[in-house]
């Protein structure tokens, strides 16, 4: 795993800062703390960190095709290359290296950009073709590597991280307020956009091509494209169990020392008894996160029962709240974009420790995105079949009266019911709806908060709406967004502050696509079973607690924190900070602290939002430390 720059001035006049290159990339020594490299070349510069975790001794990047007309920096992991490779070899190409690098210049070499479609992994690349004075610049299917860019028509400047794009002053940090309302609504900003202005994320199963001047955009992969098959439930149990075994064993290449995250719940559990039966020289090593006993969200128990049914070496590390502030900052430091995600924390943590004794560990991302397992679900088929029974009229009566209510989880479900869900859906950690953010928004802000998050989800609802059933669009909608804008931001950037590399075997884009052409009854049963088929296959290979029990994740108390242990600080630091969240309204701030301490709500999300945009600010766009 790996941190990657590029810099490009399409003006063959100018030329690159060397020093300005070292220094961006060396920025990113966490993510590769082995080796770093450099390419300087007129108007082109490239430059790599490197986390060794093939072919150690000879893996240094920027690498080069045998004329030195090709060179790449290249960040992730092909786990299908040495199948690459043979076909590649038989095509009369030579290598010089085993990595996975080699093969991403000769088949590019062999088959240009359609090469991509070959390629099975999480990756993010950049590639300069000094003859055809080309940049090719990509990332995979699922998002899974971040890759990051700024263009103006006289620059274009990448990276795996934001901060390097800072670094080389030539883009400026300014707060993108046309994505605020997105960020207060969802707790993350969904791409293509960043919380920094003219800073975009190149979108999951895309590249850019730089060529005369201009940047070409082209989608190469989509899950909406992907048909429905008719399967039997047992014809789809043997082809998912043979594809998650296989994405398994594919994670399991390594020259380095490997892992699991193991939280107890049956993503995790379930990776860790399928490694059990291909790894069978040496014990699985495990890493848990806990708490203590009074907090009651720790699932330590359930993943020693894990643990100990297939003896792993296991580890466990104990979170304390007085963590919460420094652990605040670490976030921001590291996620660069303002996100939301509670469970960052524990990851970073559990990441330190777990680094102490592995490199590479795999971790459950995915499961839920792909076979149904939110709640949210059904609660949302259940609205939308509400809605198209309840007449226009009775809306007329109920939303005077909306505002009214105490509770914010009945003011949400109201507002939705009132929408057709491809207008009222913005996924899992979907918080504010109208009725909310007139609460809570100042009135200027509110008039001039502009449609990007409405823009945005439309855009997915509209690409899948002719081609899914009902529970299959929520599912194509929430990996477009939550999944690579939030759940795998947090992955990648914890894990990689800590110099570990995650890899996660139910995003292997063959078990995606599988899992999207099956019947959404085979996701979520008629008695309400969600990841039901998943939960079928896992049946004979875990205990019944650990597949049935309710659903928790990598835990964190943040309620208890935010409630009693540390409230009066973040008190405190929000009325303070007031001047720094000029669009919401003060007193829609106090209302929130004050229903936080009586326990009437947990507005922990809420808060968390606040707190993390005031450090965001602070660090970023003050230069504060």
């Amino acid at each position: 795993m790996c941190g990657i720059f590029g810099i490009y001035y399409p003006d063959k006049s100018k030329k690159i800062d060397r020093n300005l290159v070292v220094e961006a990339t060396n920025l990113m020594y966490h993510r590769g703390p082995d080796d770093s490299g450099f390419y300087v070349k007129d108007n082109i510069g490239l430059g790599h960190r490197r986390l060794s975790i093939i072919d150690l001794s000879h893996g240094h990047q920027p690498m080069f095709n045998e004329d030195d007309s090709i060179i790449l920096v290249y960040n992730g992991e092909i786990y299908n290359h040495t199948e690459i490779r043979d076909q590649l070899i038989s095509r009369g190409h030579i290598f010089k290296t085993k990595c996975d690098t080699e093969v991403i210049i000769h088949a590019y070499e062999e088959w240009g950009h359609e090469s991509v479609q070959k390629f099975n992994g999480m990756f993010a690349f950049v590639l300069w073709d000094s003859r055809k004075k080309n940049l090719w610049v990509v990332r995979d299917r699922l998002g899974i590597k971040p890759l990051y860019y700024y263009w103006d028509r006289e620059k274009f400047i990448c990276a795996s991280e934001i901060k390097p794009l800072l670094k080389t002053g030539l883009v400026n940090a300014q707060i993108n307020e046309a994505v605020l309302d997105a960020y207060f609504t969802l707790g993350y900003v969904p791409g293509p956009k960043t919380m920094f202005k003219n800073i975009y994320k190149v979108d999951p199963g895309n590249f850019l091509i730089l060529k005369n001047g201009q940047v070409e955009q082209k989608e190469y992969w989509d899950l909406s494209s992907v048909p429905e098959q008719k399967l039997s439930f047992s014809e789809a149990k043997q082809q998912t169990y043979k594809l998650f075994q296989d994405s398994i064993k594919k994670r399991l290449m390594s020259d380095v020392s490997l892992g699991v995250f193991l939280s107890g719940g049956l993503d995790s559990s379930a990776i860790v008894a399928l490694m059990n039966e291909i790894v069978t020289n040496r014990p699985i090593k495990t890493f848990t996160v806990g708490y203590d006993a009074k907090y009651k969200v720790g699932e330590e128990a359930y993943a020693k029962m894990v643990a100990d049914k297939f003896d792993t070496e296991h580890h466990l590390f104990k979170l304390e709240p007085d963590n919460f502030f420094s652990s605040l900052n670490t976030l921001v430091a590291f996620s660069e974009e303002p996100v939301v995600e509670s469970a960052a924390i524990a990851l970073y943590h559990i990441s330190k420790k777990a680094r102490e004794n592995a490199i590479v560990l795999l971790s459950g991302e995915g499961s839920d995105e792909i076979f149904g397992g939110y709640r949210l679900y059904r609660v949302m088929n259940n609205i939308n079949s509400m809605h198209k029974i309840i007449p226009p009229i009775m809306w007329k009566i109920l939303n005077p009266i909306i505002p009214l209510l105490k509770s914010v989880k009945q003011v949400k479900y109201l507002n939705w019911l009132g929408l057709p869900v491809d207008k009222s859906y913005m996924g899992t950690s979907n918080y504010l709806t109208d009725s909310l953010r007139n609460q809570f928004y100042s009135a200027v802000f509110m008039d001039s908060k502009g449609d990007y998050l409405k823009e945005t989800f439309a855009k997915h609802f509209d690409k899948v709406s002719r081609k899914k059933d009902f529970l299959n669009k929520l599912l194509y909608v929430d990996t477009k967004t939550w999944l690579v804008d939030d759940l795998l931001v947090k992955a990648d950037k914890m894990t990689m502050a800590a110099s570990i590399e995650l890899r996660v075997p139910f995003l292997d884009h063959r078990l995606v696509e599988l899992a999207a052409s099956l019947d959404s009854s085979f996701k979520i049963a008629n008695n309400g079973s969600r990841k039901h088929i998943f939960k079928s296959i896992m049946q004979s290979k875990l205990p019944n607690n650990i597949i049935y029990r309710k659903k928790m994740g990598f835990p964190v108390p943040t309620k208890s924190w935010l409630g009693k242990e540390i409230f009066e600080e973040i008190k405190e630091r929000l009325m303070e900070c007031v001047g720094d969240l000029p669009w919401w309204n003060r007193n829609g701030i106090e209302k929130i602290l004050k229903q936080q301490n009586s326990g009437k709500e947990d507005h922990s999300k809420l808060l968390m939002m606040l707190l993390v945009l005031i450090s965001w600010k602070k660090k970023y766009i003050y230069g504060k430390r």
